[in-house]
């Protein structure tokens, strides 16, 4: 009976009472059951108290003035009105409230962000009421929506013939029948919805630069687990066999070497024999497997014996045990820092593992999800041209599909922190994701940003699926494997099609090193050739990467029916006014986000922005007080990029709007203490190299950091822009000796192509060391040289003496070879320590090419430090050589 009424219900809330009639003639049915449903007497009461109780706490952080007679918009009939609506039905907007506003002049008209607030608020309080939450139509009678499906469609076919036609013929019924047959939800129907929804997923996140296409490398376990998570009666027998063939007989004959019981260890008996693994079976014996491998491992941690040898063989279960702990869990959860390739791991993970496999599959971001209803946000992008099939429904069909294909349905929801609303939307998915527990056939995959996740969804890790969820805490790759990095940088330069014929050292370093620089770079100059790669001239990759970036953001929201943007949008105004908002405060990190919002109206478009895009981000402030407040604050991605923007605003606002407060910042500012120091210093310095202001560049040049930024920011400018007052500078910096001289030293060393480098080179080194007497000799130079490899303060001899050791071992060289001068310097380093083997090196070379070696030993001679030509002079001797 209860089935019955539920459908009388549905069909008079679809069709109204009127058409209803058709079918059913006694009416007072339709009302008895809505009676039933919503006694008025609780309805109303707990309706009443629960706004009151909403307004009480929204006016704390919100009060109004009604001086002058306005009230404000939630003490109108209107308005609670609209919040029974809203919880009875689910129905209304914040486009139609506000439409109904304005037929009330008196009452004070709301934000959107106070709207926002105010629902969220209410909806909190509302859901969290147990006697209220027993009212609601769509949770009430949920479950039995989709048993009583077919019955309402009967009804709607059968209002529609009364509609068109009084008398309904066979062949009428016949063709509703048909029309009924097509509109089924099928599983072939439900594979190829699922399928395309995740090709648009897939395209969508291409588009806009998040995934990128055969990038991703697989530097850990991480996506191993995710494969046994998602796929676990396939991956079962490999974790089984993995766990199989260890190997304790070591362990066991040790142990009775020392009068102890042997170790038994004999998985092959938990094995299946006449049961094959499935979806129904595969927790529980998993679960088996675990509690063996447990067993065992607490046995060596109870042994009572004192040696390494027992650690080594507990230490043998800890990876296999992980393994199994993702084979048998039914949620995992990803979380990253920003920047760090979360989207793109799971879209490599959909595209190249989950759709191959052809394991049905649905894929959202956080963004795309209705905080108040996840199901619908699914069946939404699932079936976007119809809304006849219910999530249940979705599931029923998917629950036959998974158990005969063995394969599980995984839903994917990347980034939950990009939601409008956390705080609703972290309870709303625990309470989704326990009610799906029941289904043996569901995974779920979750992503989050590391501070969002601590902050709005700790409260997944204590749900009622606690045991069955695991975390994935990092993507990073390590930076320090050189195999890696070399992948990585062939991978990324591959995929935007940049070709190059040589790169340096350094510049490879800058890049492989620095994810974030390694992915702007490759932006900025994609499809494009490059003869050397010297340097990464970040002033220009910036001003390139901002203006080309800005260009695409801005084509995007405009083109972005969603925001609905009229007249001339610039994405530039957004990021000048973060800047602007730094420099009048003097605060470079948290900058509130409603501060810097001109048009309250595009905040969802900003915060969409904030999440889409890689400069910038939004962040949760750590002092945060209130659950409906703004805490929300922005920062840059790279501190690099943020430096260069605030330089940039500096000298092409603040300075031409007042130089006396331009010189007033940079002295308070930009000093030792200061976390500015380092990167606005430096692109002061390449800024006001370019511009002709003679002003501008005193003012910059009598800094007192100056002088350190021009002796390391100097090799990162253009030769053709090298002039011989910069080459003046730098010597007379290298011999007061005021910065660190390594650095010059060592960069001057390594610019031994003087083709190449023809003003700043080796050739330069050469000419200051020769004007050196012995005391600066050994202060400039021969101090500057270690054997410490971790020493950043000195310059390595042993590895540079080996990099020269192995050319004349690999190869002859030409005439014309920029290598010749690195044997050149060995000369200038006779007098350093291991003397002997710097001279067995260059005794080596040059009886390989006397010639070159007569000529380098001549001008070596002219040196104004004795020490160093006593040095030669003896080598020479030593070898009988004839200058």
């Amino acid at each position: 009976m209860v089935v019955v009424e539920t459908a009388i219900l549905i069909a008079s809330l679809y069709l109204g009472d009127k058409i209803l009639e058709h079918i059913i003639q006694e009416e007072i049915w339709t009302k008895r059951i809505l009676h039933k449903i919503f006694p008025p007497l609780t309805y109303k009461k707990h309706l009443v108290a629960i706004i009151n109780k909403t307004i009480d706490e929204f006016e704390k952080n919100n009060p109004y003035d009604n001086s002058n007679g306005m009230f404000p918009f939630y003490h109108s009939q209107m308005f609670f009105e609209h919040l029974s609506m809203f919880i009875l039905f689910n129905k209304g907007s914040l486009e139609t409230i506000n439409v109904d506003f304005k037929q009330f002049p008196k009452i004070i008209r709301p934000t959107r962000k106070n709207l926002i607030d105010f629902y969220n608020l209410f909806y909190l309080y509302a859901s969290a009421d147990s006697k209220l939450k027993k009212l609601f139509i769509e949770e009430n009678y949920k479950s039995q929506i989709f048993k009583v499906t077919e019955i309402i469609e009967d009804i709607k076919e059968t209002v529609d013939s009364i509609r068109k036609e009084t008398t309904i013929t066979k062949e009428r019924i016949e063709e509703l029948i048909v029309q009924k047959e097509k509109k089924k939800l099928t599983i072939q129907k439900t594979i190829d919805a699922l399928n395309d929804q995740v090709s648009r997923q897939l395209g969508k996140q291409i588009n806009s630069g998040k995934y990128l296409r055969n990038t991703f490398i697989e530097t850990g376990n991480q996506k191993d687990h995710l494969r046994y998570l998602c796929d676990s009666v396939f991956y079962s027998e490999k974790c089984f066999d993995e766990i199989r063939i260890l190997d304790f007989r070591y362990l066991d004959n040790f142990l009775k070497s020392k009068k102890h019981h042997g170790f038994d260890f004999d998985f092959e008996k938990i094995k299946l024999d006449k049961v094959s693994l499935n979806i129904s079976n595969s927790s529980k014996l998993i679960n088996e497997w675990l509690n063996y491998l447990e067993k065992k491992r607490q046995e060596i941690v109870d042994i009572k014996i004192a040696s390494n040898e027992k650690s080594k063989f507990e230490y043998k279960f800890r990876d296999r045990i992980e393994d199994l702990y993702f084979l048998k869990s039914k949620v995992a959860i990803i979380t990253e820092a920003a920047g760090q390739g979360k989207t793109n791991f799971l879209c490599d993970f959909a595209e190249n593992f989950l759709i191959r496999r052809e394991i049905p599959t649905v894929f959202l971001t956080g963004a795309e999800i209705n905080a108040t209803d996840i199901r619908q946000s699914f069946l939404k992008r699932i079936f976007p041209d119809s809304a006849d099939y219910s999530f249940d429904e979705l599931l029923a069909i998917l629950k036959t599909y998974c158990h005969e294909q063995n394969k599980f349905f995984i839903i994917i929801i990347d980034g939950i922190n990009e939601n409008l609303v956390p705080i609703l939307l972290s309870q709303n998915i625990e309470t989704f994701v326990s009610d799906l527990q029941k289904h043996d056939f569901i995974r779920i995959v979750i992503s989050c940003r590391t501070e969002y996740y601590q902050h709005n969804f700790i409260n997944l890790e204590k749900s009622s699926f606690s045991n069955d969820l695991k975390q994935i805490t990092s993507l990073r790759i390590n930076h320090n494997d050189n195999d890696l990095n070399e992948k990585l940088f062939d991978i990324y330069f591959y995929h935007f099609n940049i070709k190059y014929n040589r790169i340096s050292k350094k510049a490879y370093n800058q890049l492989v090193s620095n994810f974030l620089l390694l992915r702007i770079f490759c932006e900025t100059y994609q499809n494009q050739r490059f003869d050397f790669i010297d340097n990464i001239y970040k002033e220009e990759l910036f001003k390139r990467y901002y203006s080309l970036k800005s260009e695409e953001i801005n084509k995007h929201l405009i083109s972005n029916d969603e925001f609905k943007i009229k007249g001339t949008f610039d994405i530039k105004n957004f990021i000048s006014n973060i800047v602007d908002f730094m420099i009048q405060n003097k605060v470079y990190i948290n900058v509130p986000l409603d501060n810097i919002i001109e048009v309250p109206e595009y905040r969802e478009m900003y915060v969409r922005f904030l999440d889409e895009n890689i400069l910038i981000k939004r962040d949760i402030q750590a002092d945060e007080k209130g659950i409906f407040t703004s805490a929300e604050v922005v920062n840059f991605t790279f501190d690099e990029f943020r430096d260069f923007l605030i330089s940039r605003y500096l000298i092409e606002i603040l300075y031409k709007k007042s130089q006396s407060d331009f010189v007033s910042f940079i002295e308070s500012e930009i000093t030792k203490k200061s976390t500015l120091l380092e990167g606005c210093s430096t692109f002061l310095f390449f800024i006001s190299r370019k511009c002709s202001d003679k002003y501008l560049k005193d003012i910059i040049s009598i800094q007192s950091w100056f002088e350190a930024v021009f002796s390391r920011c100097i090799f990162s400018i253009n030769n053709s822009q090298i002039t011989e007052n910069d080459k003046k500078m730098l010597g007379d910096i290298l011999r007061k000796d005021i910065v660190p001289n390594n650095s010059i030293v060592y960069n001057l060393i390594y610019r031994y192509d003087i083709t190449h480098y023809n003003k700043l080179n080796i050739d330069f080194l050469f000419e200051l060391l020769s004007e050196f007497d012995e005391q600066q000799y050994e202060k400039c130079f021969v101090s500057e040289f270690g054997d410490d490899q971790w020493a950043h303060s000195q310059i390595n001899q042993e590895s540079l003496l080996n990099q020269i050791n192995k050319i004349i071992d690999k190869r002859e060289l030409n005439d014309n070879s920029s290598e010749h001068k690195r044997f050149e310097l060995l000369i200038y380093m006779f007098t350093n320590k291991n003397d002997w083997e710097i001279q067995s090196i260059y005794k080596r070379y040059y009886f390989q090419h006397s010639d070159k070696g007569k000529e380098q030993l001549r001008k070596a001679l002219e040196s104004r430090n004795q020490k160093l030509v006593a040095k030669i002079k003896q080598f020479v001797e030593n070898y009988e050589i004839s200058l």
